[in-house]
């Protein structure tokens, strides 16, 4: 009798015993894989510019010799750049206005501004890069110029509802494309 409630005993504590415990999942991060950058210069295309840009995640289109698109089909975002001519005294302060009007659009919706300018002596290139933190449709704003003849301004711009923790990582793998962009840009006439 002895041994039939002793196997019992450890029958019913072997069974009962071997209940699924649901545990909660842990917290964890995001892991996307980017293409390793791979830069090279736009000489093949015909624009009044030359600079790097990251042909491993971009496909260039250019609208018209004055706008072009570096689209980042994976990622569903692209960055928009538009060339200007300055012709007149004031059209350097007329195009800093212009781009303040667009970039107080979006700053509307955004969490906070945080601003990073380039001088680059050699090449007579100065820019300012705002990035844009929250759910933002365009992160990333920013302008290049010579402060004599050229202007450009460009802008990440999303394909897609933005959700800024999700995209964060994303953002920063293009804004080292745009520093790319930036610090190689040479205004030459072809």
């Amino acid at each position: 009798m002895n041994k039939i409630i002793s196997f019992l005993l450890i029958f019913f504590t072997i069974f009962f015993s071997c209940n699924d415990n649901n545990l909660p999942k842990q917290s964890a991060f995001l892991r996307i894989e980017f293409p390793e950058p791979n830069y090279i210069a736009t000489k093949e295309i015909k624009l009044p510019i030359d600079f790097y840009y990251n042909l491993s995640a971009v496909d260039v289109s250019v609208t018209n010799p004055k706008q072009l698109s570096l689209n980042y089909p994976n990622m569903k975002m692209s960055i928009d750049l538009f060339l200007k001519k300055m012709t007149e005294t004031n059209d350097l302060e007329n195009n800093f206005r212009d781009f303040s009007l667009i970039l107080e659009t979006h700053s509307k919706k955004s969490n906070g501004i945080f601003v990073r300018e380039y001088e680059g002596v050699k090449n007579s290139v100065y820019a300012k890069i705002f990035e844009l933190r929250g759910d933002v449709a365009s992160p990333i704003q920013f302008y290049l110029t010579d402060s004599t003849s050229n202007f450009i301004y460009g802008s990440l711009n999303l394909k897609f509802k933005p959700k800024y923790d999700s995209i964060y990582p994303t953002i920063q793998y293009v804004k080292n494309d745009i520093l790319v962009l930036i610090e190689s840009l040479n205004w030459n006439v072809k």
